[in-house]
């Protein structure tokens, strides 16, 4: 049985990570961000302009880098790897292809 001061105690941790997407040419940009941004934990999406990425793009998909925030009550690899489950399987996200997660670039911005 869980504690209400074991409830009191776990706090969350706000973490930023950089995402790389693969998105079919046409589909809305604006949706698959939205729907991104509707996922549990996910607090705030970004969009990154790069021009890098825009010349990789071909004639079938785009790709785009995202700055994602995201809440973890543990590790935040666990966290993001679920989000990403959520976004390429549970809640299939249409016209979204892929989901890199770099994790290299995860950064903890504060504790609530």
């Amino acid at each position: 049985m869980m504690k209400i001061s074991n409830i009191l105690l776990e706090g969350l941790t706000l973490y930023l990570v950089d995402i790389l997407i693969k998105t079919d040419k046409d589909a809305n940009k604006v949706e698959i961000y939205n729907q991104i941004r509707a996922i549990e934990d996910v607090v705030v999406v970004t969009v990154e302009q790069n021009d890098f990425l825009q010349s990789k793009s071909t004639d079938q998909f785009d790709y785009e880098m995202l700055h994602l925030k995201f809440l973890a009550g543990g590790e935040p690899k666990e966290a993001i790897d679920e989000i990403k489950k959520k976004a390429m399987i549970s809640g299939k996200i249409p016209g979204l292809r892929q989901f890199i997660v770099r994790y290299q670039t995860i950064q903890s911005k504060g504790k609530y």
